[in-house]
């Protein structure tokens, strides 16, 4: 008799432990720290420490997770490559070009400086200095997204120094195998002229590669995205991606120049948003386990036996970043008050710095305990960039207040824009400080209809292409009185604050109402917080971006239901007035929404021009069956501009007329569409 069957043991999957703990621990930490509104690649972060060898020892083999974290790194760096087209690097801006450099370089020798001074060897201290002058793109680009802050002074040029700053990675990366072989040389740089010979000659191999493939490799990858083979296509991106940082790989240099390169090949292509929606997913799903395998790298034990220097680094980290970013932009260009606020949203360590610093520890460039110094220093430099962002225009707006006190500054001079004659001082005009999309809008509608005005913004860019549109222009602050004053605010109509800095706006405003007892101040606004307050520092209109979509949302709907339009239009007003307090959730006694039920139950009148083919075309209002019903009536017809309300036997319907209907909301309705023509072969 036969015995039972023995079932057969599966082999045993080491890594799938690994990224079950792995996906498990970054779930919960992710749902935590979103409700504690922390960025995620800390949580990524976390996770590592928590289930690495410094934490829980969760993680038997990390090396697997080191792998995908290598892809990760190539993904992302992919990305960026394929984001950097020459156009792109254009619109950076000359101010943002210079104070991404001097940024970099400022960093980096104070950086540099400190560590010479603690004792650490010169290509150490360089490699580290380096490290630091990275900050980070992704949290600080999500958090001024949030806020509404993009297009704020101080956010294009945080924007514009971390897109410089990401580039620079890439010769940075380059240069990090020589930094080692430095390093290893002892003090003195050793770099023999074979080296020479082999490093230019790799870059020389690298550059034709990189030419072939920028004519070529579009072209194939074209192909399968018209033949409709979306597998073909996905299949030769990877092909290039990989192959790219496999050759660099095999040439000496890191995988992620290669990837650059790759991305930068099809940065003008015609599919580069097609290709970035194919690889994005990856990349964020890799580029995570990227960010958990620096976690693993991170000894917890470490910051709580030295409390006390990790706290002293991260203060001087982001105390440097914030002097050298703000030092930078100042040089470059900028005022104060956009220095100091960019300095606040990139006083961290970007993201790029830990990939580096993968590359710098195979080098032998990252020694303990500055290494485990510099992993700690970086993490709580991330986990404090909401807090900072979030203050960085207030209290660089309070800076330079204070910096006022102490050195007036004199106004900038009007600037006459090209093509615009010369005026006699504006009166009773529009200022419009801010040329963003609402500003130029504005200004557009002024130029159509005649009516004179000035254009303040901080960005030279922006008046140019004022100037160019024909509108007067002054480059300077409208937190200043004397530039509010040279504009003509104290003898202007209208006052249009179309700026993206809240704190900015709301000082604006309180410094513009003195001037002028008769101005009328609107201000455009993205945050409920913010209604009362602007309106208590002097603003006559406070207009927040949702609640008007939200009125014209409401106003389409009651239309639609005929409500009279003076009934909508008194809702509009009294929502206006009353700071929409019912738009935030407060209740307004006697409000018309309160009414709407009665309303609706009451009837209304409306109106409806007749067209073509109409049923009613032809016939007299009894035979249309638009007389003597209980329902919907009759009470005018508008023919040739003239009413008629008395109807005899013979009075027939034109195509033209306009019909006045009264009656309860149900059947207007339904004579609607009795009255609608019949479409055309029916």
């Amino acid at each position: 008799m036969c015995g039972p069957i023995p079932l057969r043991r599966m082999p045993a999957i080491p890594v799938l432990r690994e990224l079950v703990i792995v996906a498990s621990c970054t779930l919960a930490i992710i749902l935590l720290f979103n409700r504690i509104r922390l960025p995620a690649v800390v949580g990524f972060i976390v996770t590592g420490v928590l289930i690495g060898p410094g934490g829980f020892g969760l993680v038997g083999e990390p090396h697997t997770i080191e792998v995908l974290a290598e892809l990760g790194v190539v993904l992302l760096l992919f990305t960026v490559g394929l984001e950097f087209s020459l156009a792109d690097l254009r619109r950076l801006g000359r101010r943002a070009l210079i104070a991404g450099a001097l940024q970099m370089a400022l960093t980096t020798l104070a950086a540099f400086g400190l560590l010479i001074a603690a004792r650490i060897r010169v290509p150490e201290a360089l490699f580290l200095g380096l490290l630091v002058s990275i900050s980070s793109t992704a949290v600080p680009l999500k958090l001024l997204s949030d806020r509404n802050e993009l297009q704020a002074p101080h956010g294009r040029a945080a924007i514009g120094i971390a897109l410089f700053q990401d580039l620079a990675v890439v010769p940075i990366a380059a240069l990090t195998p020589l930094i080692g072989t430095w390093a290893r040389g002892g003090s003195m740089m050793r770099v023999d002229l074979q080296v020479i010979l082999h490093a230019a000659g790799t870059i020389g191999i690298v550059a034709v590669a990189f030419v072939a493939a920028r004519r070529w490799v579009p072209r194939l990858l074209g192909r399968a995205s018209k033949g409709q083979l979306r597998d073909a296509l996905f299949i030769g991106v990877v092909v290039a991606v990989l192959g790219s940082a496999y050759l660099t790989y095999r040439a000496g240099l890191s995988l992620a120049l290669g990837a650059f390169l790759a991305g930068l090949v099809l940065a003008d292509s015609d599919l580069r948003a097609q290709i970035a929606a194919e690889v994005i997913p990856f990349r964020d799903s890799l580029s995570s386990v990227f960010f958990i395998s620096m976690g693993l790298l991170f000894q917890p034990v470490y910051a709580l036996r030295h409390p006390g220097l990790v706290l002293a680094a991260t203060v001087g980290l982001v105390a440097l970043k914030l002097g050298a970013i703000a030092l930078a932009c100042r040089i470059a260009g900028m005022p104060w008050r956009v220095a100091a606020a960019a300095g606040l949203v990139l006083a961290q360590v970007g993201e790029f710095s830990f990939v580096l610093s993968r590359a710098g520890q195979a080098a032998g460039l990252m020694p303990d305990p500055w290494g485990q110094t510099f992993y700690a220093s970086a993490v709580f430099s991330l986990v404090v960039t909401p807090w900072l962002v979030s203050r960085a225009s207030g209290w660089a707006l309070a800076a330079e207040m204070a910096l006022r006190r102490f050195r007036p500054q004199p106004a900038l001079p009007l600037g006459e824009a090209e093509g615009v004659p010369a005026s006699p001082v504006l009166s009773d005009h529009v200022v419009i400080a801010g040329f963003g999309l609402n500003g130029r809008n504005l200004a557009r509608v002024l130029r159509a209809v005649r009516v004179p005005h000035i254009v303040l913004d901080l960005a030279p860019e922006n008046l140019a292409l004022a100037g160019a549109e024909g509108s007067r222009s002054l480059l300077g602050d409208a937190t200043r009185p004397e530039v509010l004053r040279q504009a003509g605010v104290s003898r202007a109509r209208v006052l249009v604050l179309a700026l993206s800095d809240p704190a900015a706006t709301k000082h604006a405003s309180r410094i513009a109402s003195p001037m002028n007892s008769r101005l009328f101040i609107i201000v455009r606004t993205r945050y409920v917080a913010e209604i009362d307050d602007l309106y208590a520092a002097g603003a006559n209109l406070v207009i927040p971006e949702e609640f008007e979509t939200s009125i014209e949302i409401f106003t389409a709907v009651l239309r639609e239901f005929h409500v009279p339009h003076n009934i909508v239009q008194a809702q509009i007003e009294l929502l206006r007035q009353e700071n929409y307090s019912l738009l935030r959730g407060r209740r307004l006694p006697g409000a018309v929404v309160d009414q709407l039920d009665s309303i609706l139950l009451r009837g209304t009148t409306e109106t409806v021009l007749l067209l073509q083919r109409s049923p009613a075309v032809g016939r007299t209002l009894e035979e249309a069956g638009l007389l003597g019903d209980a329902g919907c009536n009759v009470v005018a017809v508008v023919r040739g501009g003239s009413a008629v309300t008395t109807f005899d036997a013979e009075f027939r319907l034109r195509v033209g007329d306009t019909l006045v209907l009264t009656g309860p909301h149900a059947e207007i309705d339904a004579m609607l569409d009795r009255l609608r023509p019949a479409r055309a072969g029916a």
